[in-house]
């Protein structure tokens, strides 16, 4: 027995007040829910579809759809991070190497060249913290968009804007503090490792917003047709 589109609909409803934002988790629920309900009731043609549905999401357990909201959030940002790490590579891998180690030498030598170090740190910080949050602004100002014009919340943005949870290298900029002390005198040594993970976070910056978070909207265009980022 095939179901109709309002109990479809019902479905998604039926996510929906079990605390389903994300329209791609409900749409995959609703196909399982779906296909269990039409099985029921092909094993128990007197049955109804509120009895089919009941009998399904029990399935679930005493967590309802939290733990499939757990699981997908874990693999989507899993999946992030990984394409973050596959193109991070590529930058020290030739040709681009060649681009990150000019990148690495320029920093090093500004070192060498500038008495001030704060001359350096200070505009790199602010450079570091404002492209971050200017993607921040404008991905929430495009979910809320979207989620005006289509009524639908995506997992896949929420992720994107999260940078698959690599925000926390953010704290960098604090456990730099602590190591680098800007008030001492830095060893040629430090100044290069300090040159290296600057560049280095500035490409896991690159990379996560301008080349995976696009990535991630490409694959849940082609997953939901109806998927629209504004």
């Amino acid at each position: 027995m095939m179901l109709n589109k309002d109990q479809i609909q019902q479905l998604y409803t039926f996510t929906q007040k079990h605390y389903v934002d994300w329209f791609d988790v409900q749409t995959e629920l609703v196909d399982h829910l779906a296909n269990g309900i039409e099985n029921h009731l092909i094993q128990n043609p007197n049955a109804t579809f509120e009895d089919a549905l009941n009998t399904e999401f029990k399935k679930f357990g005493v967590t309802g759809f939290s733990d499939v909201i757990e699981e997908k959030t874990k693999a989507l940002n899993t999946h992030y991070r990984k394409l973050v790490w596959q193109y991070f590579k590529d930058f020290f891998k030739l040709p681009k190497i060649i681009l990150t180690l000019f990148l690495i030498y320029i920093f090093y030598q500004l070192f060498q060249f500038v008495d001030e170090r704060l001359y350096i740190l200070i505009p790199t910080a602010m450079v570091l913290f404002w492209v971050p949050l200017s993607y921040f602004i404008k991905s929430v100002k495009s979910i809320r968009k979207t989620k005006k014009e289509t009524g639908k919340k995506w997992l896949f943005d929420n992720t994107a804007l999260q940078l698959g949870e690599l925000s926390h290298i953010f704290n960098i900029g604090i456990y730099g503090g602590i190591i680098f002390d800007s008030n001492k005198n830095w060893s040629n040594t430090q100044e290069l490792i300090f040159s290296i993970l600057m560049v280095g976070f500035a490409l896991i910056l690159y990379v996560s917003i301008y080349i995976v978070s696009p990535k991630l909207r490409n694959e849940a265009a082609k997953q939901h047709p109806d998927y629209k980022f504004a």
